[in-house]
């Protein structure tokens, strides 16, 4: 069997998605109608956008779910509570919560909304103290990330990555996907692989699944275009 290059599977990963609901998949907005960008054993993920003036109707969350703003704005509640979402800002939605009412886009921008499914999974059995935890904190060495929210099911981070700045050589762990608040033209290299930069540049609210990468491969990535990238970080803990 051939091994393909880690660029090459990290682009086929990133580059995969579907526009088909599952159907055994609740609709999250009974008055939007989503866009499901990446679909696999342990996550559906949702791009929903609200236009000025449109009502979500009833948000349902039969799934644990993680909201993450890519174009941000005004929400206003049913009850008439204005609230802003700036682009990058994240919620946490458990099963567990009773459905949330109607929010209407008050504001003059259409309104971006990734939502991250959580699939039922089984929690992993090992003995306590015999064996480290699959999941970590993504490290980059070159840039300090933003921790923006930790629960017993998900880990979220942010990281800004400037023009001409590489992230430095890191692991990536077991089940994490990304998502760009603000995209751009990325590079990637390892021991082994020389500098390319990816044939297309990622857009705003581009999202993708991760492989796991040791930290032995020396696999780091680079903004090589002339805008700064921004984008989360989601790391499933179970």
């Amino acid at each position: 069997m051939r091994i393909l290059p880690v660029f090459t599977i990290w682009l086929a990963i990133a580059t995969s998605s579907s526009a088909v609901q599952p159907a055994d998949q609740p609709s999250t907005f009974a008055n939007l109608q989503g866009e499901v960008v990446l679909d696999n054993p342990r996550v559906t993920v949702e791009k929903f956008v609200l236009q000025p003036g449109q009502t979500t109707g009833e948000q349902s969350h039969r799934l644990d779910q993680l909201w993450v703003f890519v174009k941000g704005g005004v929400l206003t509640s049913s009850e008439g509570r204005a609230t802003l979402w700036r682009e990058g800002r994240v919620l946490w939605r458990s099963a567990s919560d009773r459905p949330d009412s109607r929010s209407t886009n008050t504001g003059a921008t259409p309104i971006e909304v990734i939502c991250v499914n959580l699939k039922p999974w089984p929690t992993s059995s090992t003995a306590s103290g015999s064996a480290k935890p699959k999941y970590r904190y993504l490290n980059y060495p070159n840039i300090p990330g933003e921790d923006l929210l930790e629960n017993d099911l998900v880990i979220v981070q942010r990281f800004t990555v400037n023009p001409g700045q590489w992230e430095g050589v890191h692991a990536h762990h077991p089940d994490m996907l990304y998502i760009h608040i603000k995209g751009g033209q990325w590079a990637a290299k390892t021991y082994k692989e020389p500098e390319h930069a990816y044939p297309d540049a990622s857009p705003d609210g581009g999202v993708g699944w991760m492989p796991a990468i040791d930290l032995s491969v020396g696999h780091q990535s680079g903004n090589v275009g002339k805008e700064p990238i921004d984008l989360i970080w989601v790391t499933l803990k179970r």
